[in-house]
């Protein structure tokens, strides 16, 4: 019997983490840092967004920023 283990948590934000680095990397290297930093903003929504999904805190979004 095979079972299918589900991602781990940290897997998952490092494959995201990944390819949000590659996209404001280019963004800065093609001048473009408005882009970097609206994909820097994407990335932690979207991260944050992935952490309370998945430890069932979803009640707590969104964040509030101060």
């Amino acid at each position: 019997m095979t079972t299918t283990a589900s991602p781990r948590l940290i897997d998952d934000l490092n494959v995201l983490h990944s390819s949000f680095v590659e996209g404001i990397n280019r963004a800065v290297e093609g001048g473009d840092l408005v882009r970097a930093v609206e994909l820097a903003q994407v990335y932690d929504v979207e991260a944050t967004r992935m952490v309370a999904e998945r430890e069932g805190k979803t009640h707590l979004l969104p964040l509030r920023r101060r």
